[in-house]
């Protein structure tokens, strides 16, 4: 790779991708949602709306059920979990900024 095309910008830009698109995603969630109100569609639960805000979960050490892992050194304790949310808005964001990411920079 090239300096303009680093493993770290590649990293920046998926990272600003999904956060944009996750983000993008939960408002057209909330609209779709209020729109569904107005015109009894199903209120919050309808189809356009289940598409935008439904997610995977990627979870280790937290979530549902699980304990964090614990890690134990006799005077301090630390608790590690990560987690992971994509939904479909999100993964569309991630290949747009990748897509930026090719055609930006010098030419």
């Amino acid at each position: 790779m090239t300096h303009k095309n680093s493993f770290a910008r590649l990293v920046l830009f998926i990272v600003i991708g999904l956060l944009i698109g996750g983000i993008l995603g939960e408002c057209l969630g909330l609209l779709f949602g209020q729109l569904g109100q107005l015109m009894n569609a199903g209120g919050y639960d309808n189809i356009v709306r289940n598409f935008f805000v439904s997610s995977f979960d990627l979870n280790i050490g937290t979530g549902k059920g699980e304990t964090p892992i614990m890690l134990d050194l006799y005077m301090v304790k630390l608790a590690l979990g990560f987690g992971i949310k994509f939904n479909i808005v999100s993964i569309i964001g991630m290949i747009i900024s990748i897509y930026i990411m090719k055609w930006s920079g010098d030419r």
